[in-house]
């Protein structure tokens, strides 16, 4: 079986949070969750442009074609998570219910196929203000409204905002995180030291770590050679970076606990299962 579970979802930006006494956050919060249940039969494809729709239903259908069994489409919010604000764009319905095994046959779609899983997940983007002052939206009075995810992920951006995503939010509770997304191709180092204790305190909790393939590809054409020099080399750096990380991921984690995911912005950007593996095996053995 394989999985792809990193699909950005496009969304419409969010505004910042206004502010709000405590009673009017909960109505907010509760009448976020209501807005959920009424929308569940609806799909979440409804909201998108036609671009857009078209976009992910071309990731949806390669990702089958190519073997994979299962999508998980990522809203990613790089704030403070807060339901009433960050709405789930996904509805109880998968975006494509005639591809996936579970919802199919009430669509009528009788297929000797396998179809695709399709999973919804949010990932939270930390730094040092919303890992340690404001917290990360990961929190009780949130549950319901998280455990509407498949998945709860996130990608921390600095040493605290690391130690806090491997401690403190993979305990085992309803709404702990099951993957930390690393951003591996940004820069040569990651901007935090992958020390075992830490590292292991996630894993001991089931949490897996995630390398995302998607930056290091270029998604735009399919031949480099139409790039400029500035866009070739940027690119290289991304290759670069992305195998140097890997490999300090791999070591750290001697091996278990890591899941690779695309992160592809259209379908150029994806990679048949055993290609992904074997880039890699060589990269960064």
């Amino acid at each position: 079986m394989f999985c792809d579970l990193n699909v950005p979802w496009p969304v419409q930006a969010q505004s910042s949070a206004p502010s709000m006494s405590k009673k009017a956050k909960k109505l907010a919060q509760k009448a976020a969750t209501s807005e959920d249940i009424v929308d569940e039969q609806q799909n979440a494809l409804d909201a998108l442009s036609p671009s857009e729709k078209k976009r992910i239903s071309e990731i949806t259908y390669e990702l089958m074609e190519m073997g994979y069994t299962t999508v998980a489409y990522n809203y990613i919010v790089h704030t403070k998570y807060d339901p009433a604000i960050q709405k789930n764009p996904f509805s109880g319905t998968p975006p494509f219910p005639k591809l996936d095994p579970r919802t199919r046959k009430s669509y009528g779609v009788e297929s000797y196929r396998e179809g695709i899983k399709q999973l919804t997940r949010l990932t939270v983007v930390l730094d040092n203000d919303q890992a340690i002052k404001s917290g990360s939206g990961f929190v009780s009075a949130n549950a319901l409204a998280l455990q509407r995810y498949d998945l709860l992920s996130v990608t921390p951006t600095t040493e605290m905002a690391f130690q806090h995503a491997c401690i403190t939010l993979s305990e085992l509770k309803p709404f702990s995180v099951d993957i930390i997304s690393l951003d591996l191709a940004v820069a040569p180092r990651l901007p935090f030291h992958l020390k075992r204790s830490t590292v292991g305190a996630a894993l001991s909790n089931g949490v897996v770590f995630e390398i995302t393939y998607g930056a290091a590809i270029d998604a735009k054409s399919s031949s480099l050679s139409s790039k400029s020099t500035s866009e070739m080399s940027d690119l290289s750096d991304a290759r670069r970076n992305l195998f140097s990380g890997a490999r300090e991921i791999l070591r750290v984690t001697n091996g278990k606990g890591v899941i690779l995911s695309s992160q592809a912005m259209d379908a150029m950007g994806l990679r048949a299962p055993y290609d992904v593996m074997n880039l890699y095996v060589r990269r960064t053995t």
